[in-house]
């Protein structure tokens, strides 16, 4: 009989991949586009890179930290709304009000900068992001096989047009805010 924490994992993977094979409809209720290639082959081209990319990302992760991964994916598994709530503020607040600095002439001198040290903190997150599915769908263990099952589910989701990017944005909230979150808490001292 199995135990409660494999009921809990295998209903986690379970309600993922649900929600991954849920983004099927809308691609199948869309016309296609003419063009030369075919609206298959452009989604085999879509899932293809976005797996790549994933793989690419979450392996990077894991092979040069492998401790930063646990212990970040240990805490979206404990606190998941923070984590979220900290995505949306370092991933849609902290953008705004650095434009909105921008408006001076100094205020370019931190903006630029700025931005391009969120989209290295996007790339993290992301990273993190993957490994935390994978671990939901593989177990508590962040390895290669946990990068692999985050990897292909978050790829199976970016593959759908418009709404696989809104997913992926808002499942990448998770990884980005505990990445946020854990250097706003360095700074703090």
């Amino acid at each position: 009989m199995p135990s409660t924490r494999q009921l809990t994992r295998f209903g986690s993977a379970a309600a993922v991949l649900a929600g991954a094979l849920s983004l099927a409809a809308p691609v199948a209720a869309q016309s296609p586009i003419p063009s030369e290639f075919g609206i298959g082959s452009r989604l085999a081209v879509r899932f293809g890179v976005a797996l790549l990319i994933n793989l690419v990302l979450g392996g990077l992760l894991v092979a040069l930290a492998p401790d930063y991964a646990r212990k970040t994916v240990g805490a979206i598994r404990d606190d998941p709304g923070s984590a979220f709530l900290w995505g949306l503020l370092v991933g849609i607040a902290v953008p705004i009000g650095l434009v909105l600095v921008a408006l001076t002439i100094i205020g370019l001198l931190i903006t630029i900068p700025g931005l391009l040290f969120l989209a290295v903190l996007g790339i993290v997150g992301n990273a993190v992001t993957i490994c935390w599915i994978g671990a939901l769908l593989t177990g508590d263990a962040v390895d290669a096989a946990a990068v692999g099952a985050g990897a292909f589910v978050l790829a199976l989701v970016a593959a759908v047009p418009v709404l696989g990017n809104l997913a992926t944005t808002l499942v990448g909230f998770f990884g980005l805010g505990v990445v946020g979150r854990d250097l706003y808490r360095s700074w703090q001292g």
